[in-house]
């Protein structure tokens, strides 16, 4: 068989879908015995995005099959399928090749893929994380540019913060240093003071950097808060380190519940990266924005860092991204996830990754079939109680937001126009999509946990 006999057979096994360059790439130069990192080198991508991209191409081929494919048995398995015969034994292979897309980001011996809790921000090494091209490969170039600015926007629960944990991993696999910081670690106490905020965000670099703590050599409360930590960071943190600084700041609408905060630390972001146009120093920073909703606190367009850098919006789960990830859990056969069932969860949830990576695990810890778990999906017997009765909680606490809200599930696929603060902010719990000036209810699920409790609001 032929490297373009094996390519053509490739595009029909996955068809309806479609090889994308880069999958293309990767296969032609597996097929030819190439490794990942001399893959990477010759299109120039990092090497732990190219493992990436050929294990979930190998992941989709042996879905499209029946048989298991990986890098070392494509030749080995495709022929033996030309020939009209399936193989009595198929070749050992590395279960870093079945299970994990990253894993020699922190290991070169991967084990199995560990199933666990889905919680917020899935492993670098985990199997069960689903790539939404061209998400990473845009992330993972932004980070490459000298002074880039990528921010990373969906609502709650998408895939954010493990988007953002491998955008870091691949910033240090080219030599980065790197920080993260979750605005919801900030007290409020520091939140609600510009000056206190500003140096627990600056100790916290230095700390996340190792390096020794001299704020007080550098704060002058006569030049202000903000040019003191601008000087501290230019002239002492960035000056310190030889190479690039990637820092992550994750949570970041957290921050919207404080406008004045807001109104004076994001446009100070936004100058940092404009300097970078001019002074060197500046171009070893590299930051990243992850949020769930535009701010709804009045920026200046020439002020606001939501309007330059690179935008990263992740799209939900395809189905076939959710029968592929049905397949990575390995289900028995007596759970009942066939096609069908699958299709109707991805239905139910809209290709919520959360919700639906929560179902598998379900599935896979606990007695039960699909057909029971979609039966009670939606009632306070389902899986779904406690996220259901979270969303809940917030919205009987601001009763505006509630009636904003049973408003647009008056007639939920048309949606309604609501204040835009509400708007926003039921877009930010996922509850809502917005589409133009209209609000339309997220997912059949919501529509059918929500309309009977605010049916009468």
């Amino acid at each position: 068989m032929t490297e373009a006999e094996a390519l053509e057979a490739v595009r029909k096994a996955i068809s309806p879908e479609s090889l994308s360059y880069v999958q293309e790439v990767v296969f032609r130069q597996s097929w030819e015995g190439q490794l990942y990192p001399e893959i990477a080198k010759s299109v120039g991508y990092h090497p732990e995005y190219i493992r990436d991209v050929g294990a979930q191409l190998w992941r989709s081929l042996s879905d499209s099959i029946g048989q298991k494919v990986t890098k070392k048995n494509v030749r080995f398995v495709l022929n033996q399928v030309s020939n009209g015969s399936a193989p009595s034994e198929l070749p050992s292979v590395r279960l870093e090749d079945v299970h994990s897309p990253v894993a020699d980001l922190l290991s070169t011996e991967a084990t199995t893929a560990q199933i666990a809790f889905p919680s917020v921000g899935l492993a670098v090494q985990s199997a069960f994380y689903m790539i939404r091209p061209p998400a990473e490969e845009q992330a993972f170039g932004e980070l490459n540019r000298p002074g880039g600015l990528l921010r990373i926007k969906s609502p709650s629960n998408t895939g954010k913060t493990s988007l953002l944990l491998r955008a870091l991993a691949y910033a240090r696999g080219q030599g980065a240093r790197t920080v993260l910081i979750n605005i919801q670690e900030a007290d409020t106490a520091i939140l609600d003071d510009l000056g206190r905020f500003l140096r627990w965000f600056c100790r916290n670099v230095a700390q996340q950097l190792g390096i020794e703590n001299k704020l007080d050599d550098f704060w002058d409360d006569e030049i202000g808060h903000k040019v003191s930590c601008k000087i501290y960071f230019r002239e002492y943190l960035l000056s310190k380190l030889p190479g690039p600084v990637v820092l992550a700041l994750d949570e970041v609408d957290q921050l919207f519940d404080h406008p004045e905060l807001v109104q004076e630390f994001l446009p100070m972001l936004r100058a940092w990266h404009e300097e970078a146009m001019e002074l060197k120093v500046w171009q070893k920073l590299r930051m990243v924005l992850s949020y769930s909703t535009e701010v709804y606190v009045p920026l200046k367009i020439s002020q606001s860092p939501f309007n330059i850098g690179l935008s990263v919006q992740l799209p939900d789960l395809t189905l076939d991204q959710v029968k592929m990830l049905a397949h990575r859990y390995d289900l028995p056969v007596e759970k009942g996830v066939d096609a069908e069932r699958l299709g109707a969860l991805y239905t139910l949830v809209d290709g919520h990754p959360y919700l639906i990576q929560l179902a598998l695990y379900w599935l896979s810890e606990r007695d039960g079939t699909l057909a029971s778990l979609l039966e009670d999906a939606h009632t306070q017997s389902g899986i779904y109680s406690s996220h259901l009765r979270r969303l809940l909680e917030i919205l009987q606490k601001q009763p505006p937001l509630k009636a904003a809200f049973a408003e647009i599930l008056v007639n939920p696929t048309e949606g309604a126009q609501v204040d835009t603060l509400m708007a926003h902010q039921l877009e930010r719990m996922g509850l809502v999509r917005l589409s133009g000036n209209t609000a339309i209810v997220s997912s059949a699920l919501y529509c059918k946990y929500f309309q009977p409790l605010l049916q009468d609001s």
